[in-house]
């Protein structure tokens, strides 16, 4: 019976946040229009504007806002997902093959890294210090 109550006393003040959130939006939108149609331009002041250029030839965006601009839009989206996340697999080395394991992963990497120090220490002596050649 408790939880009950506390489901019905979470939606009754849900019902009055909102009923209060509506209330000041109406009164708002009220405010708006009084204050707009007291701020109308004269008449010498209107310029007609054609439909289609409102804001520009492209306002709708460059293939319009109908079917086919969502579609090539959400393609576009996939496609730079996929560009982005194969960048980052790429620089963090997932490479074509796999992950760190796989061939050219971290083994050959390793190896890589075993022979470089070994270059790099050849020209040093016994005690680490570089040679009279180097």
């Amino acid at each position: 019976m408790r939880v009950f109550v506390r489901v019905m006393a979470t939606l009754v003040a849900f019902a009055i946040v909102i009923g209060i959130g509506a209330a000041v939006y109406n009164a708002g939108v009220t405010a708006g229009m009084a204050e707009s149609a007291q701020a109308v331009p004269e008449a010498a002041d209107t310029v007609l504007v054609p439909y289609g250029y409102r804001d520009g030839p492209y306002w709708h965006g460059p293939l319009g806002s109908g079917f086919v601009g969502t579609i090539v839009g959400i393609f576009a989206l996939i496609f730079v997902t996929f560009v982005v996340l194969g960048l980052l697999r790429l620089a963090f080395g997932g490479g074509r093959r796999g992950g760190p394991g796989g061939p050219g992963g971290w083994s050959g990497r390793r190896a890589m890294f075993e022979d470089m120090h070994r270059e790099l220490h050849r020209g040093e002596g016994p005690e680490g210090e570089p040679t009279a050649s180097s």
